[in-house]
């Protein structure tokens, strides 16, 4: 099953990131700052996802990047996490909306939140 990317994208993010980091702001601080996102979003996705033996729940983690918020499912032991999340209509597997659901569910939120930390980096370097 191919992956499809969803969530909330930001126009001239990547760009913001980069001048950011030209002007010294540290590549750990700008994970931290989008890491705080991936973090919500794992904590909501393990509240919803379908459990029989834990292993898809305990799959569910954050890729902590510069320059956007990721979260991932599945593993060797967890093949299955897209089946589960986008349903496999043929097979009679239903959606389930467990990752891609909270990814999407506050877009405004998860921008003002990116908004909100860039901006606290851009006073921690002093660089108003």
């Amino acid at each position: 099953m191919a992956s499809r990317s969803s969530g909330v994208q930001i126009t001239g993010l990547r760009e913001v990131v980069r001048d950011l980091q030209k002007l010294g702001v540290a590549v750990e601080d700008l994970k931290a700052a989008f890491g705080e996102i991936s973090d919500q979003v794992v904590t909501e996705a393990n509240r919803i996802v379908p459990t029989r033996s834990g292993r898809l729940a305990s799959s569910i983690r954050p890729a902590k990047t510069k320059n956007k918020a990721v979260v991932r499912a599945g593993s060797a032991g967890a093949p299955y996490a897209g089946v589960i999340n986008y349903g496999w209509p043929s097979r009679g597997i239903p959606a389930t909306d467990f990752l891609t659901g909270p990814a999407n569910s506050r877009p405004d939120e998860y921008a003002r939140q990116i908004d909100r930390n860039l901006q606290d980096l851009i006073r921690k370097y002093d660089l108003t």
